[in-house]
Order: structure tokens, then C-alpha cells, then sequence
């Protein structure tokens, strides 16, 4: 599995919003985000959107259903915006407008994304980067869920599944699925995790007899994205 560099992001509260710092992620970038534009809507290459929602269709595509504050990051600028989801479905970015029209991103042309929680900038939800691996024809916004070294990246997939047909309804029944894979990025590499175990985790990470002892002290059985990431900020700390 081949991937270009991951974005760390680590956000620093000022007086009036949120300023990003970011590792480099795109070896063709050019841009200067220090520089560049923040609030010039013209640059995602928008269209319209006409069916914001699909009845035919139970659930969410979304990642998030409410209305997010957001930085999006294209190859040279950065822009934020008030309101802000992310489709899964589609693998799409939907923002609205000043005036309240709610527009698609072009493809493709959003590499990452900070979202915070409401309107508070200074308060993280989640950090996203757009990228494809070779055994995916498509690419995907994967969330990388902690900085350092070493990092847990997880992908969430929505497909549209089908039941079986219902004679007595005359219909088939159509839901939103969500699917979700872990990774593990460390040294330029993204190994997919089995599941979440210690198995997985020290498979991929040949655990050392101090990280031996700190899990069985901890009780962490690395079963759960937080013990995982405890883990993980753990190592992250005894590796500066």
C-alpha cells in the first residue's frame, strides 16, 4: 500500500479563530497557507447540489449530520467555512454559501479537513485527509485520530445496502451501511489492522517488553479505538 505523506494537524487558538499547522502531505504543493486566501469560496470549483436528501433511502451518508464550522484545505489555499459536511456516500465535501445555497466541492479538489466543534475554532472535532491507496480504485477522507510518531487512521465507508424483496410491501428496503477499517501509520506505511486487538496491534507494531508491561499494568487490551489511542499516546511520548 502506497501512500503520499500524512497531514498532522495541530491547531492553535488565537483572539478571533483558529490558525493550522500541518506537516507537509502533498509533494506537488506549492502553496503558502500562511498567505493564502481564507474566505474565497471561488476556489473549490463549486456546483450546485439539487437532492440534498434521497427518501428512497433510510439513514445518513454523512459522517456528521449537523452543520459543521470547517478549514478545508485545497493544494494552495485554505478557506474556512461556517457550515460544513462530509458525505460518505460520495466521498464528496457540502458547504453552504453566505447566502445559504448549498454547493458540492468539486472532486478531489479538497485535500483535508479541520472540523471544530459548533462555531468554537478552538475546539477540534476531527481532522481528515483525502487519499487513495493502491487496492482502491476510489479515493477516501481518512481520519487520522491522534498526532505523533505513530497514528491511528481510520477509514469509514458508506454503501447503500439492499434487502430482500418484500412481497407484502412491494418493496425492497434501502439503508446507509457504514463500514469501518483502522490503520496504523508509522515510517511511511499504513498497514490495514485486522481488528482491534493486541494481537493486530502488536503484529504491526512489534511491541517491546516496557509496552508489554505498561498495557498489562493498564489492563489495556487494545479493544477499543480509546484504548488504542492511549496506547498510542503512550509510545508517541516514550519515542521523542
Amino acid at each position: 500500500m502506497k501512500f503520499l505523506f500524512i497531514v498532522i494537524f495541530m491547531i492553535t487558538a488565537n483572539t478571533r479563530f483558529c490558525s493550522a499547522q500541518y506537516m507537509q502531505l502533498f509533494p506537488w504543493n506549492t502553496g503558502s497557507y500562511d498567505k493564502a486566501n481564507s474566505n474565497d469560496l471561488l476556489v473549490m470549483g463549486q456546483s450546485d447540489e439539487i437532492d440534498i436528501d434521497n427518501a428512497e433511502i433510510g439513514g445518513s451518508p454523512f459522517w456528521n449530520t449537523d452543520w459543521k464550522t470547517a478549514l478545508l484545505y485545497t493544494g494552495k489555499f485554505k478557506i474556512l467555512i461556517a457550515k460544513v459536511k462530509m458525505n460518505l456516500y460520495k466521498n464528496s465535501v457540502w458547504y453552504t454559501t453566505p447566502e445559504g445555497v448549498v454547493m458540492i466541492a468539486k472532486a478531489g479538489q479538497v485535500k483535508a479537513i479541520t472540523f471544530f466543534n459548533g462555531e468554537d475554532t478552538s475546539n477540534i472535532l476531527a481532522n481528515f485527509v483525502y487519499l487513495k491507496n493502491d487496492e482502491d480504485k476510489n479515493a477516501h477522507f481518512y481520519q487520522v485520530m491522534n498526532d505523533g510518531k505513530t497514528e491511528l487512521v481510520k477509514l469509514d465507508k458508506v454503501i447503500v445496502h439492499k434487502s430482500l424483496y418484500d412481497p407484502f410491501t412491494g418493496k425492497t428496503e434501502m439503508n446507509y451501511k457504514k463500514e469501518t477499517a483502522y490503520f496504523l501509520y508509522e515510517n511511511g506505511k499504513m498497514p490495514l489492522l485486522k481488528n482491534l486487538s493486541k494481537e493486530s496491534v502488536s503484529a504491526i507494531l512489534k511491541t517491546t517488553a516496557p509496552e508489554e508491561d505498561w498495557l498489562n499494568k493498564n489492563r489495556n487490551k487494545l479493544r477499543s479505538e480509546t484504548e488504542v489511542l492511549q496506547f498510542l499516546h503512550y509510545i508517541n511520548a516514550e519515542n521523542k
